[in-house]
Formats: structure tokens, sequence, C-alpha cells
């Protein structure tokens, strides 16, 4: 099985639990300016996740939703039909349901217009004290 992890990180708490991962291919999303209030993002690299058979997809939160990045990417995204699909996102919101939650609905939304079909969801918060906890548990059942 082929697996990569495709991530966006503005300030590198994302890319710190992308890199707990093993065995994964690690694919970077970037854009020309990492301004988050940017309305439409240009992309300078997107990641092609045609030849993959296991995808995640990681982002941060940005003004309680999935980051502006991260949704570009998502909607260039060919067809995701039989993949199996995982997705986290990292915030520094006190509760998920402060945007973890709202980020990662949008990611699945996305994915599903995709054909893609989303197995595990994990909300990280970066201010929580089970965070490495959450992280490591989230690793061994993603992996």
């Amino acid at each position: 099985m082929k697996k990569a992890i495709v991530y966006y990180s503005k300030t590198g708490n994302t890319k710190s639990v992308v890199d707990e991962f093993t065995g994964f291919d690690v694919l970077e999303v970037k854009a020309a300016n990492q301004d988050p209030n940017i309305k439409d993002p240009v992309l300078t690299f997107c990641p092609n996740v045609s030849s993959y058979d296991y995808v995640i997809f990681a982002s941060p939160v940005h003004g309680f939703q999935l980051c502006k990045i991260m949704a570009a990417y998502l909607k260039q995204l060919g067809s995701l039909k039989g993949k199996e699909i995982n997705l986290f996102v990292t915030h520094h919101f006190r509760f998920a349901w402060l945007g973890g939650n709202q980020a990662l609905k949008q990611m699945e939304k996305l994915i599903e217009e995709k054909e893609g079909r989303v197995s595990r969801k994990v909300s990280v918060n970066w201010k929580a004290k089970d965070r490495v906890s959450v992280i490591k548990k989230m690793v061994i059942e993603y992996s």
C-alpha cells in the first residue's frame, strides 16, 4: 500500500505532528503567500496523490475554519474515489468546537465532493494538556 501525508503548516505545529509518522511519503502544499487572510491563495506546489492508496490530509485551523490554502488545494484535486483517507487539524482554541470540528467538516465535505470517503478525523488542540497523548494515539491509529 502506497501511503502519503499531504499537509500545510504555517507556524510549524502541523508539520511537527506530521513528523511523528513513519512509512509515509510526506508532501507539503505550498502557496505564494502565507497570509491566512488571502481570499484566493495562489498555490505554488500541489502534491499529486493519484498514485496513493492511503492519504492523510493535515492542516491548521485559521479564523475558526479550515485554512484557505488547504481548502484551495483540496478543491483542485481530482477524484479521490477508492482511497483510504484520514484527516487531522491543529489549532490553538480552547475547545474543538471553536474551530477544529468545523475545519474537519469542511475538509470532509471537500473530499466527498471528490468522491472520497473519510474514515477518521482528529482535532489536535495545541494548548491541551493531553496533546502529546492525542497525537501518539492518532499516529498509532492512522499508521
